[in-house]
């Protein structure tokens, strides 16, 4: 069956076994991270919408013609806006750089990013962020993507950390 987050809309897949005999079950949005109650019979007024349509995909941009390669008189960084990082900075000295939670380029300290969450590929003052099929997803303005095209002062999430991609003149 597919369900509805009330509060975001965003559509999930869930399947039957998840009732295990029960008629109704808590989901949490990896969207918005709301917990909203889903009932077998869809009856319940709280429940989430439940629909037989499959639900949209991540979204995939075009790729970019050329290799990575950073830009020669811009510096590059991930600055953490929220999550368990905050604050931090994370200087880009590669034309492609691995994000996750371990044995990564840079490492974010978040119980819900996978170990190989995603990939940034520099293209000049614009970056190719690329979800490596993680579990949580990633994440631009609440729409999961696959990849998507990062200019300066882009955000994204992955679990609840919310990273801001910055191309700014080397000083």
């Amino acid at each position: 069956m597919i369900v509805q987050c009330p509060q975001c809309q965003a559509r999930y897949r869930l399947p039957e076994e998840s009732f295990a005999g029960r008629s109704e079950v808590q989901v949490r949005c990896t969207g918005c991270r709301q917990t909203f109650p889903v009932s077998r019979n869809s009856g319940h007024p709280d429940s989430a919408a439940v629909t037989d349509s499959p639900p949209p995909g991540p979204r995939r941009e075009a790729e970019p013609s050329t290799p990575p390669e950073l830009p020669a008189e811009m510096s590059v960084a991930l600055s953490v806006t929220q999550g368990p990082l905050k604050g931090q900075v994370f200087p880009v000295t590669k034309p492609r750089v691995v994000v996750g939670r371990s044995d990564t380029d840079i490492v974010v300290n978040d119980h819900e990013v996978s170990r190989r969450h995603c990939a940034l590929e520099i293209h000049g003052p614009k970056a190719m962020l690329r979800d490596l099929g993680s579990t949580n997803g990633t994440f631009v303005e609440e729409e999961r993507i696959e990849t998507h095209t990062l200019g300066h002062l882009d955000e994204f999430r992955i679990g609840s950390t919310t990273l801001m991609f910055t191309v700014v003149p080397k000083n």
